[in-house]
């Protein structure tokens, strides 16, 4: 978020001369501490808070941060967050799975051959191999939130830290299918569409799925800040964020050579709600 920062800050201190921010961007695991000890006033984040942190952020600071999305994860190969997809080997013939399945699948109670996901021929009675991103990780926390929000993973998924080690064992395993960040996939693999129920149309990936909410696995980047007692945002990082929010603020968002996406309207607009 780097770039994406620096512009807003660029931007956001022509409008307010007598503001000095410093920027200091180690990675995302380095803002929940910052946040709660005071060293930071917001902290830009490529995922959201993981139980560990917000549960440590609760112990020191006795409320829970506030949290506010400004940018949609990037399709960009370049890009570290993209959002989330489920790979099959580019020789398998599954095109599209629904939400449901999914859900029951890394959940350990669905599904367990091929033929049960409509697959035929000498793959019908194979059994699925699971693989995806270990359970403590920002990737495989988000996929559960949203497929199966207060359920555990199954125990018999291929667990790795790294999205590319997923694709990689998909793209060695005929028979297997994963959950990885999107732009870690290469030509040995193929992501499927996404249903949200079993008659629904499969939405794939895009710029335009991305922006309007359409696509079920994306994911966002994040500013996050500290609530005072009374609930209410500090002065100085309402207004940043607010500004981040504003047309001009996701413009600059939307500008990097990364590939981060700007909000869509109605999206912007309901951050902007729970800002005021």
């Amino acid at each position: 978020m780097a770039g994406m920062i620096a512009g807003l800050n660029a931007s956001f201190s022509a409008l307010h001369p007598a503001v000095r921010l410093m920027a200091d961007l180690p990675g995302t695991r380095a803002g929940p501490p910052a946040l709660a000890d005071g060293r930071a006033s917001i902290a830009p984040m490529g995922a959201m808070f993981t139980p560990a942190q917000l549960a440590s952020y609760r112990e020191l600071r006795g409320s829970d941060p506030a949290g506010f999305r400004i940018a949609h994860a990037s399709l960009n190969p370049t890009a570290l967050s993209g959002p989330n997809a489920v790979f099959v080997h580019r020789d398998n013939p599954l095109a599209a799975i629904d939400s449901r399945a999914l859900a029951r699948l890394f959940t350990g109670h669905g599904p367990r051959q091929w033929g049960d996901l409509g697959v035929g021929g000498t793959m019908a009675q194979a059994a699925i191999t699971l693989a995806g991103l270990a359970s403590p990780t920002p990737l495989a926390l988000e996929f559960q939130h949203a497929l199966f929000p207060g359920r555990a993973f199954a125990a018999d998924i291929a667990s790795f830290h790294q999205s590319r080690d997923v694709v990689d064992f998909v793209a060695s395993e005929p028979l297997a299918l994963g959950f990885a960040a999107l732009n870690r996939a290469n030509n040995a693999v193929r992501a499927l569409g996404l249903r949200r129920s079993p008659d629904s149309p499969a939405i794939f990936a895009s710029e335009a799925t991305l922006r309007s909410g359409a696509y079920l696995l994306d994911r966002h980047l994040w500013l996050y800040a500290r609530r005072e007692q009374a609930g209410h945002l500090e002065p100085l990082p309402r207004s940043y964020i607010a500004f981040a929010l504003s047309r001009r603020g996701q413009a600059i968002v939307g500008s990097g050579a990364l590939g981060y996406l700007p909000l869509g309207e109605r999206e912007r607009e309901r951050e902007l709600a729970r800002l005021r």
